[in-house]
């Protein structure tokens, strides 16, 4: 069993010269701290790179690629021909760290376990996906009635060696998670809320044929976990499990060897790993080979220190929350370096950066005011103070690099001063008339190149009369200001808080892949109820007084639809209509790199692209030092 909960101190020893001061366990800084090890609560990206290594799910992305899989725990799967059907045939001999089995009962659990926890990361399944028997837009009691008996059988069936009628439970077809067999799980799309307007509010029909699945299925709460160990510590509940926050047992090549809040976390390679003989059948996949090395990783939010410590070889490679030009022209050029820029694939799916305008709110309701402030942004002056030119323009809501982006090589918005103040001059904010205003634009204060950026496009908006008041905000307020207020049913965005931080009806947004598809973030910007749209841009917005039904329809038949004549039409008019409605000022996608020490040899090859702002959550199993 996993040991934690206990205090414990990371001594990392400097090295003179260059040379690891430890090839085992290999030694890494890592910015940010995890929150838990419960795969199925895990949100955060690091979060997801501890419980990455450890469990493991039907499929995952097969190597750096974006758009394929390979399996992992399924050793194959096959499609429907109405697409709403996918059977996926388990690997035998599978079984967790401790040795209790893993089968197709044991995915039925833990598949269910993610929506029964109603947490943060139900998302992540229930737009597919729903409690058995039920869809999402069932009545009230009959999804509460779901839920209760889903939660009783999660706690009380024998998942290693169930009853007939246990069986039976599990093999019913009026439900989202099948099971056929032992070694056999069919997975049913169309009972989640990708379902399709009919015309009267909160009403919907036809389900969405997602094309998407295997990429929703490779995210950690599709993991594989373990209803022998859950049961016996406080078993499954609405909310969080205690002792799944801090302790691990999975069927991956890592087990979790000590875990601090505070401090950092140990994995060493599991001594008892189902798939080394699979992985000699299978060499090409990196996702099943069996792990070579223990990796410590202390908590170390210094950039300054992550780099003397790369320099020095104290660690093997440090995982950033943002690596800035600063750090980057610090770590180049250091012989015991290595910086690597990623793919634009990664840096799209890392990062991708807009300024929104909330389109219910005067004067940014007016399409020449929006024109305006697009063209007045100098954007190659922002990537330059901002990123030292270590970043790239863009057009949304696609990101670069994913499958679909741009299809109609729309160029990215332009600098054009004369042009910006041609349209102020059209709109209602002409002759200055909108000088006297002061508008609060958000951004977040992690770094000093959102500063950089937003005081560069402060001073670009003065130049139409437009004023900002910049205020930094938190990573954890930025995420608050794209909800809605319970207590008043507002958009936070649009209040001050008690902080006196607000309300920004203009700011810098950005979002990052939860997986490589381009729905993540068309569902995210462009439907009515996005949680990047709704309170920000406000774009075809219920929160606006209304929507556009037919617009929220495009996004979900698209995530539904496999012609690529068809999907390259559909996101040719998802990106026209934004870019033409100037909806939000796409402005720049950071570069994102690899730093590490040279001695250090496997991720290079096996990078994937989950996750991609920081290299813990590629997989360490392949990872050595030479």
């Amino acid at each position: 069993m996993v040991i934690s909960g206990i205090g414990i101190y990371f001594y990392v020893t400097r090295a003179q010269g260059c040379g690891l001061s430890s090839k085992s366990p290999l030694l890494v800084d890592q910015a940010e701290a995890t929150d838990t090890a419960d795969p199925q609560v895990a949100y955060s990206t690091p979060d997801w790179g501890l419980v990455q290594q450890i469990y493991q799910t039907l499929i995952m992305y097969n190597q750096s690629s974006l758009v394929n899989f390979t399996g992992v725990l399924a050793h194959n799967w096959t499609i429907s021909a109405d697409r709403f059907h996918w059977n996926f045939t388990l690997n035998t001999g599978v079984h967790f760290s401790n040795g209790d089995p893993f089968n197709a009962y044991v995915m039925w659990y833990s598949l269910y376990r993610l929506l029964a926890l109603q947490g943060i990361d139900q998302y992540l399944l229930a737009e597919n996906f729903w409690y058995p028997g039920v869809n999402y837009y069932s009545n009230a009691t009959q999804v509460s009635n779901s839920l209760q008996n889903l939660t009783t059988d999660l706690n009380t069936f024998d998942f290693s060696t169930p009853t007939a009628s246990e069986i039976a439970t599990m093999g019913a077809d009026n439900q989202s998670f099948r099971v056929l067999g032992p070694d056999t799980l069919q997975v049913n799309v169309g009972f989640g809320y990708n379902q399709l307007y009919n015309g009267t509010t909160f009403t919907y029909g036809p389900p969405v044929r997602y094309s998407y699945l295997l990429a929703e299925l490779s995210t950690p709460g599709a993991a594989a976990v373990d209803p022998i160990v859950i049961t016996a510590n406080g078993g499954v509940a609405s909310g969080t499990n205690p002792w799944m926050s801090d302790h691990a047992m999975g069927t991956g090549p890592y087990v979790l060897t000590n875990y601090n809040l505070q401090q950092g976390y140990s994995i060493s390679p599991s001594p008892n790993y189902w798939g080394t003989q699979l992985a000699n059948q299978e060499p090409w996949n990196n996702n099943l080979q069996p792990a070579q090395v223990g990796v410590e990783v202390t908590f170390q939010d210094s950039p300054a220190v992550n780099i003397a410590d790369l320099k020095s070889g104290s660690v093997a490679t440090a995982s950033f929350a943002y690596l800035g030009p600063q750090a980057i022209q610090s770590a180049r050029g250091a012989s015991c370096v290595t910086v690597q820029t990623l793919s634009t694939g990664f840096s799209g799916a890392g990062g991708s950066w807009w300024v929104f305008m909330n389109q219910s709110v005067f004067p940014f309701n007016n399409l020449s005011v929006r024109a305006a402030i697009t063209h007045a942004i100098n954007y190659p002056e922002v990537i330059q103070n901002a990123f030292n030119g270590l970043a790239f323009p863009w057009v949304g809501p696609v990101p670069p690099g994913s499958p679909y982006y741009n299809p109609a090589n729309l160029t990215p918005y332009q600098f054009n001063l004369p042009l910006a103040q041609q349209e102020i001059q059209n709109s209602p904010c002409a002759n200055g008339a909108c000088k006297g205003m002061v508008f609060n634009y958000e951004y977040l204060s992690t770094s000093n190149d959102w500063f950089d950026a937003a005081t560069t496009i402060a001073s670009n908006l003065a130049a139409i009369n437009i004023t900002l008041n910049i205020e930094g905000v938190t990573l954890s307020q930025f995420y608050i200001e794209q909800t809605i207020d319970q207590s008043t049913g507002q958009c936070t965005s649009s209040e001050t808080s008690t902080g006196g931080v607000g309300p920004f009806y203009i700011g810098q947004d950005f979002y990052s892949s939860d997986y490589i598809a381009p729905d993540d973030w068309t569902q995210e910007n462009f439907l009515s109820y996005g949680s990047a749209n709704i309170c920000n841009s406000n774009y075809n917005s219920g929160a606006s007084g209304g929507y556009n039904a037919t617009l929220d329809d495009l996004v979900l038949s698209t995530a539904g639809t496999s012609d690529p004549a068809l999907l390259t039409q559909n996101y040719t008019l998802l990106t026209q209509l934004m870019y033409a409605n100037y909806t939000n000022a796409w402005f720049a996608v950071p570069d994102l790199f690899a730093v590490y020490n040279p001695d250090l040899t496997g991720f290079v090859q096996y990078q994937t692209p989950m996750g991609s702002t920081e290299l813990s959550t590629m997989g360490w199993n392949t990872i050595h030092a030479s």
